[in-house]
């Protein structure tokens, strides 16, 4: 076992999982012309990803322990390959939007392995810097967004930031979707000459009962709670980037992806003197409070410098939700272990699935909404709505099609793309509620452990360990 490529190859895998993520916003408005889909159905499209996160984590976080991380990383490989040429070989017609579906959700089954190996990996790894080092780690969820995002622009259309633009090679959708199988072939090749150590729940001697109990305690269940609402805060907006920031400022969602993505990348290096002077759980009270500000002002940006400017106060507020509410978790309640890592990441991904569909919802309904009266039943149609929105009552949907708008006059599609651009807006607004909750609920818990003497981590050890603390007169570590 190798210590060093274990963690890189886990960077590596991480990098895969945030391609998948970076490229599908960068192609998600290409996807829509080339299959004529509405924004719910590419919300849902999009969603898809993280529904197949939820489920794979959702199983695979109680089995890691028994079958071992080197095979879900295998398992977790063969998804990734599926959903990526599945994508690329899509059918056009009343297949698309099934195929493509599927297709994302075996890659989102992929993304949602990778976590449920890589981070009981870090801890097991790492034992007494978690959160630090599951930060370190996290940062290449960032670093992987920005290499897919600036590749996907170059072999695309290229880069366009107002009056600076760069030319694409000008390949396909399809070839930009075939970057992933880079980083994806490279973890593959880091991890199969390796051994992989026990997890630290085992290596401690903790039950499998126990580890079911603790996803029982209060505290835990208020946290898993909190889960739902940062990754909906993160990686809802961050998915439908491209297409609101396109019509709202006029430029790249995928270069604002980009930016904020580097901001993260750099921050999540410097986690561990953050959450030592702050506490972790005061780090993520600034984070919420920065958070919805941004998310709000985005909602607001007209051209590129307001865009790049609230998206800075939104990523910064970002920066460090994921890899310190997993570290908080492998802190507080280790004896949960790779299971309550994997089901809190596993709510998160069911928040950004349903999150994603209600953006769209929302984009498509106050779009329509400003569509004016006579142009309506020319570009506006009726559709029977995704069965994830009705599981919210909701009975119809109406979009704005695409092809009819083709269609109109350039005056009428101007105003329909400014309808489009105020509904776009909304879809940013209204998520920025979630933060502003979490900034309550986070302050209180930080009072709490204040009141309480301070955050403290919970230490796992070893029988050995044990025996040998005793034998030599010193106290065990309190859990």
């Amino acid at each position: 076992m190798n210590k060093r490529t274990l963690f890189i190859g886990s960077c590596v895998a991480l990098i895969t999982s945030a391609f998948t993520f970076s490229i599908r916003t960068d192609i998600l408005p290409l996807l829509g012309q080339d299959f004529d889909l509405s924004q719910t159905q590419l919300g849902m499209v999009a969603g898809g990803a993280f529904w197949g996160m939820f489920a794979s984590m959702l199983i695979g976080a109680p089995i890691c322990d028994g079958i071992g991380m080197k095979r879900i990383l295998i398992v977790a490989w063969v998804c990734h390959m599926v959903g990526v040429f599945g994508t690329i070989f899509a059918p056009h017609g009343e297949w698309a939007f099934t195929v493509l579906f599927v297709s994302t959700f075996l890659a989102g089954c992929g993304n949602g392995l990778v976590e449920i190996a890589i981070n009981p990996l870090a801890a097991t790894l790492y034992p007494n810097e978690k959160t630090h080092y599951l930060n370190i780690l996290h940062a290449w969820w960032p670093g992987g967004l920005i290499l897919g995002g600036l590749l996907s622009m170059l072999i695309g259309n290229g880069i366009d930031f107002g009056t600076f633009q760069t030319a694409g090679i000008g390949l396909s959708w399809q070839w930009q979707m075939a970057l992933i199988l880079v980083p994806g072939m490279a973890y593959l090749l880091m991890f199969l000459p390796q051994g992989f150590p026990p997890t630290e729940r085992v290596a401690s001697g903790v039950s499998t009962g126990e580890m079911f109990r603790e996803v029982l305690r209060p505290m835990y269940l208020l946290w898993a709670f909190c889960m739902l609402l940062t990754a909906a805060t993160e990686l809802g907006p961050q998915q439908w980037q491209n297409s609101v920031m396109q019509r709202t400022a006029g430029i790249s969602g995928t270069l604002i992806l980009v930016y904020t993505s580097g901001m993260m990348f750099v921050l999540r290096h410097f986690a561990g003197p953050l959450a030592h002077r702050l506490s972790p759980v005061g780090l993520l009270t600034g984070s919420a409070t920065l958070a919805a500000i941004g998310l709000y002002l985005l909602s607001t940006a007209t051209d590129a410098v307001t865009a790049f400017t609230y998206a800075t106060v939104f990523g910064l507020g970002i920066a460090y939700f994921w890899p310190t509410m997993l570290g908080v978790t492998a802190e507080r309640f280790p004896k949960g272990g790779a299971f309550l890592l994997g089901l809190t990441g596993s709510m998160g991904n069911l928040s950004i699935a349903l999150i994603l569909p209600i953006m769209g919802y929302i984009y498509d309904v106050y779009s329509v909404q400003n569509v004016p009266a006579e142009y309506a039943e020319q570009v506006i149609v009726v559709e029977e709505p995704s069965w994830a929105l009705k599981l919210f009552g909701i009975e119809e949907t109406k979009k704005i099609s695409t092809q009819r708008l083709e269609e109109l006059p350039e005056d009428v599609r101007t105003v329909v793309v400014e309808a489009e651009a105020r509904g776009a807006a909304m879809a940013f607004r209204l998520v920025s509620v979630l933060p502003t909750l979490l900034i309550f609920i986070f302050g209180a818990i930080a009072i709490r452990d204040h009141l309480r003497g301070g955050y403290r981590a919970e230490i796992l050890i070893s029988p050995r360990e044990e025996r040998e603390l005793l034998a030599g007169g010193a106290e065990a570590p309190v859990e």
